[in-house]
């Protein structure tokens, strides 16, 4: 009796895991299907007018002097002729003439072609040109998938089945991301919808895929969402009383002038943007205090609801400030370029703190690092709860290994 329970939990798991993939295929197929009806965009794979080649040889290399922005200040520009061979299509095999040219007149331009470097090419525009093609950037996709395999590649060595299971909610996750999300955004869908809509799917379907339908994977789950919708309700809360529009670079400027079926809400995005990036670190906040509650649960020979509660939060304070500098860090390294600029030119750190870029983004740090403090009470309590429900009986405790 002891094995067929066994058994029969092992087979129960398998099936919630495939119907939770089979559900997730689903889910993004239809989300695309519905946006892309509704009129959402999506940049196709390639495009048609580059042309893929491998430079094989450089012709000639001119450096001009030009003056600058000022009378005493003279610049280099650099104009360099290749031959590069056509990588694929109907350019398959072509030697074709190129050029590159880098402009002086503004700094941190692109590197100097080399032999064997992958390069897309276009139609010169230039009619003075001596060259049929001009050089658009450096083919990086193929260096970019194998980093990306590298990646994944340690993801199973380490993880064996677990990354399997990582890889699998990983791919699953950035798709509803851009696949589902940006498409029925840019369709004219309710963003604010769209990203609770999407931060559930990813929430579940991960802990699902990662750890199984179990006890842990369910207080995990619900703590995650309480603290997911916790930062919610705060970015709702301060774009009010901070008066945010949303509108913080040049960026979300373009996004008013996208000719898409309803304007986009520059306060959605914001909003999304806020519990999307939260939510990884929430979801680990979560499934950490759950599961090193579910293994003190099992090993301790007496437990209560406070007790455990009392090392959920234990638990949860050492983790607070890690976590917290981790998105405050993070928000400070995905937006440094823009945050030197603003230092450079600031009259005063006044007048730094009050731009609304800047209070964006500490809006952002601070609710998901609010979201995470919320996160670890709530999910301590639902674990304290759910693992003293029932007793432990040797039939459970062989379904748990």
């Amino acid at each position: 009796m002891k094995d067929k329970t066994y058994v029969s939990a092992q087979t129960a798991r398998r099936v919630l895991y495939f119907v939770t993939v089979i559900f997730s295929v689903a889910f993004l197929y239809a989300g695309n299907r519905l946006a892309m009806q509704s009129g959402g965009l999506f940049p196709p794979f390639s495009d048609p007018s580059l042309i893929k080649a491998k430079v094989i040889s450089i012709s000639n290399r001119e450096v001009k002097e030009q003056q600058g922005f000022t009378t005493t200040d003279m610049v280099q520009s650099v104009h360099i002729q290749f031959f590069a061979q056509g990588l694929e299509g109907t350019h398959k095999g072509e030697t074709l003439l190129a050029e590159q040219v880098i402009d002086g007149m503004f700094g941190g331009q692109m590197e100097e072609i080399e032999v064997g470097d992958k390069v897309s090419l276009y139609l010169n525009p230039d009619p003075m040109a001596t060259t049929t093609y001009a050089m658009g950037d450096y083919l990086r996709s193929d260096g970019l998938m194998v980093f990306c395999l590298v990646f994944l590649a340690m993801l199973l060595v380490f993880g064996r089945m677990k990354g399997f299971h990582t890889i699998l909610s990983l791919l699953f996750t950035c798709a509803a991301v851009f696949v589902v999300f940006v498409p029925m955004v840019l369709a004219g869908y309710n963003i604010y919808y769209c990203a609770v809509m999407i931060c559930i799917y990813t929430v579940v379907s991960t802990l699902l895929l990662v750890n199984g339908a179990t006890t842990k994977t369910l207080t995990a789950i619900i703590g995650c969402a309480a603290g997911v919708f916790a930062s919610g309700a705060i970015t709702l809360l301060m774009t009010k009383l901070l008066k945010l529009s949303g509108l913080v670079s040049q960026e979300t400027q373009f996004l008013l002038d996208l000719g898409t079926a309803q304007p986009i809400d520059l306060k959605g995005v914001v909003f999304a943007a806020i519990i999307i990036g939260a939510m990884g670190a929430v979801m680990d906040v979560a499934m950490s205090v759950a599961s090193a509650l579910a293994e003190l649960a099992d090993q301790a020979a007496v437990v209560t609801v406070r007790s455990l509660f009392r090392s959920g939060m234990n638990i949860g304070r050492d983790m607070m400030s890690t976590m917290a500098n981790t998105l405050v860090l993070a928000y400070i390294g995905s937006s440094l370029a823009s945050v030197l600029l603003l230092a450079a030119y600031a009259k005063s750190v006044l007048e730094l703190v009050n731009r609304e870029m800047i209070v964006t983004e500490i809006v952002q740090a601070v609710t998901g690092s609010m979201a995470i403090l919320l996160t670890i009470p709530l999910t301590s309590l639902v674990a304290a709860v759910l693992y003293t429900r029932k007793p432990k009986t040797p039939e459970k405790e062989a379904i748990q290994e």
